[in-house]
């Protein structure tokens, strides 16, 4: 009678793993020492929901512009963000406690889950950000939150958008970001 169900599941998650937390559940074992059959037919179905949702990032590739990149070198290029290596990153320059980035993903693209992540063995730096899409010719704010860390996943409504922008609007150093991944949750 206490299982929990999907969407429980899912909300802890975000709440979670997705604020850069670590993930406790406390599914105790039952009288017979086993994970009830409730139970673990509701996580199975968690489980293949999470993965068909991070299973492809919409915004791999996508061509990735910034108002700020550290040195105009190549190593810190805003196309790192899109690239799949979480040892590549893109930094604005030292003097930098604000910055933008601008992900083109050519077509609208329609999308529901945004994973930002910083390049964490320079430290958590972002102290917050907003997130925008591209709407009949303008940009329009769709998420903010505080800080970022190893990863922060924001679910919002269902987006349609050809392009979308991370705003670092407070940092306590220059931003250093791994990833911006965009996704279709189911």
């Amino acid at each position: 009678g206490k299982v929990k169900s999907v969407p429980e599941l899912l909300k802890i998650y975000y709440e979670t793993v997705g604020r850069g937390c670590n993930l406790i559940l406390n599914l105790p074992p039952d009288r017979r020492g086993r994970i009830h059959e409730n139970d673990a037919k509701a996580l199975r179905e968690w489980r293949r929901i999470l993965e068909a949702t991070f299973a492809r990032d919409l915004a791999r590739g996508a061509k990735a512009t910034a108002d700020n990149t550290r040195g105009d070198d190549a190593r810190f290029a805003p196309g790192n963000v899109v690239d799949g290596d979480g040892k590549t990153y893109w930094a604005a320059d030292d003097s930098a406690k604000t910055a933008e980035l601008v992900l083109d993903l050519g077509k609208p693209v329609a999308f529901n889950v945004v994973r930002v992540r910083e390049y964490l063995p320079l430290g958590q730096r972002v102290e917050g950000f907003a997130l925008d899409s591209w709407q009949d010719g303008k940009w329009t704010e769709f998420a903010t939150a505080t800080s970022i860390g190893n990863q922060r996943l924001l679910r919002t409504a269902a987006i349609t958008s050809s392009k979308v922008r991370l705003r670092i609007t407070k940092a306590a150093a220059c931003p250093a970001i791994s990833e911006v991944g965009l996704f279709l949750a189911l």
